[in-house]
């Protein structure tokens, strides 16, 4: 076994593979893989990939389906010393191409049905990198630039670990995040920052080699992190659920209840769909024992709809950007909120993490005040591949102290209360400037919330339609039953100054969101000009 020290996050499998090779490490409904089979098949990737002249720190993109061969390929490219970038296979081709163009991968690992896609992306942007095809069933025939690997076959490529020639301070994996500018962002992110996170999630939530541990996110997103890193690092077994069982809840809790899952980290807007659905019926998913939430904020009444079903689970509110690996700040939901207008708080951060909130003028909030959430610690990324100015204005030097210690500023803003809680309050660019008032967007969506009919809400301000340079406040809203725009303005006056009072109230049939689960406030804008 190859030496532990430095601490690469493949190691989190060797030390698996001493303790129960045999024990299923990845499922995804179709087909299960053992800690030594993953082992094998990733030391397999690893080779094929250096024979490919992928070299330290080089990068690999991933443009597969979601399978538990997902993992394998994560685990082959980290182990040939390179750094993975996933890739939304549904992603528009410009921005496909940009991330081509930005990442510039040695590499694209593909399956059987991804393939065609990358080829025919590649080949009308006249670019030519070299694919790798986990599977052998293909249309596209293998040639100086396609390769293909056969996991199964016995007489596959050297399957002996390789050596790894990093270091904890290398990167292990670029996302991709939205950019202001509407340009993605690739967040560079170690091996460090990584194993910093998944140590402390592993005590915080008390994660054992018993559990199973539910996987809904793409692995395109951040929260993929913690499903995969947490399994490996204690032993766990993945269970990776189809995409389409996302689009179906009923689908999803029979997926849970097969796979007898323990152990939920999902994005809001997935629990917010399930409870809407009907599917949290109380008696079912009997094994899930701790749901996580996070992504975005989960409106309470959804919470308080997940606690009544399921007073036994143990229920907690996560919060951190992409840019801060994972969790930053954790909160245990312990009783059922008294109502829907009650904000749920995004708790303390984890460790080896600081948090301050800060002015405009970069000066410390006071306690209450609302302040920009603004991290430090061991998870900061390195910053944005290719890309210093936008680096350079995100992740600063902590005005506070003279150490030199960095910090990122999330764009976010929170407030500290009195019982030492951190509580979200929103987007610093959702801080609307109207009528002379400083406006949260998200209190005038909390207060639409609160009405029973309404299910999900969105709150923008826009220019207003007449040409007159005055703008107003346009208000989304997704309900059930006969409710109306005199019915929810009247519900509102109850609950908010006049001066927040959205002019627009506009009914949708559903508030259109990205597959990350977050509003998707272009659909919204555009919807507004035909209304």
């Amino acid at each position: 076994m190859k030496t532990m020290n430095p601490f690469l996050l493949q190691h989190y499998l060797n030390d698996q593979l001493c303790r129960d090779p045999e024990k299923t490490a990845v499922t995804d409904g179709d087909r299960s893989i053992s800690y030594r089979e993953l082992s094998i098949s990733s030391n397999s990737v690893a080779h094929c990939l250096k024979s490919m002249g992928v070299l330290r720190q080089d990068r690999v993109g991933i443009f597969q389906q979601r399978s538990a061969d997902c993992v394998t390929s994560i685990l082959g490219i980290l182990k040939a010393d390179a750094i993975y970038v996933p890739i939304d296979q549904k992603v528009p081709v410009e921005r496909l191409a940009f991330i081509i163009e930005d990442a510039a991968p040695k590499v694209i690992i593909c399956d059987s049905k991804t393939i065609s896609a990358a080829h025919v992306a590649l080949s009308s942007y006249g670019v030519t990198i070299p694919i790798l095809v986990i599977g052998n069933e293909s249309r596209i025939q293998e040639s100086i630039l396609v390769k293909f690997l056969d996991l199964e076959k016995e007489n596959s490529i050297d399957r002996n670990e390789p050596t790894y020639r990093n270091d904890e301070n290398d990167i292990a994996y670029i996302l991709y995040t939205s950019g202001s500018t509407g340009r993605p962002k690739g967040v560079m992110i170690s091996h460090g920052n990584v194993k910093s996170y998944i140590d402390w999630a592993a005590r915080k939530f008390n994660v054992n080699d018993w559990d199973k541990i539910l996987g809904t996110a793409p692995f395109h997103f951040d929260m993929s992190t913690f499903d995969i890193f947490c399994a490996l690092k204690t032993g766990a077994t993945l269970c990776i659920a189809a995409e389409i069982l996302t689009l179906f809840p009923e689908k999803l809790v029979d997926f849970i209840e097969r796979q007898q899952v323990t152990l939920w980290k999902g994005v809001s807007s997935l629990l917010m769909y399930m409870a809407r659905t009907g599917a949290l019926r109380p008696g079912t998913m009997q094994t899930l024992k701790r749901v996580l939430f996070a992504g975005e904020t989960l409106p309470t009444q959804y919470l308080i709809d997940w606690m009544t079903a399921f007073p036994e689970k143990t229920f907690y509110n996560a919060y951190g950007p992409t840019e801060a690996t994972g969790v930053s700040i954790c909160y245990c939901v312990d009783k059922i909120p008294e109502g829907p207008q009650v904000r749920i708080p995004i708790g303390t951060p984890r460790d080896e993490t600081g948090v301050l909130l800060l002015s405009e003028n970069h000066a410390e909030v006071p306690p209450g005040e609302p302040g920009e959430v603004c991290i430090s610690g061991r998870g900061l990324a390195r910053g944005y591949l290719n890309d210093p100015v936008k680096t350079g204005n995100a992740f600063i030097v902590n005005p506070l102290n003279s150490s030199g210690e960095r910090i990122y500023k999330t764009g976010d803003l929170a407030r500290l209360m009195p019982d030492g809680n951190l509580e979200y309050l929103g987007r610093k660019d959702r801080q609307l400037k109207f009528m002379g008032y400083r406006i949260e967007a998200g209190e005038i969506e909390q207060a639409l919330l609160a009405i029973p009919q309404v299910k999900d809400s969105a709150v923008v301000l826009m220019e207003s339609k007449l040409g007159e340079g005055t703008p107003e406040l346009a208000a989304f809203w997704e309900a059930e039953g006969d409710l109306d725009v005199t019915m929810i303005s009247s519900e509102l006056k109850k609950r908010l100054p006049t001066y927040m009072i959205p002019k627009r109230l506009i009914r949708v049939g559903k508030i259109p969101r990205c597959s990350r689960g977050k509003i998707d406030w272009q659909v919204l804008k555009e919807k507004y000009q035909t209304v």
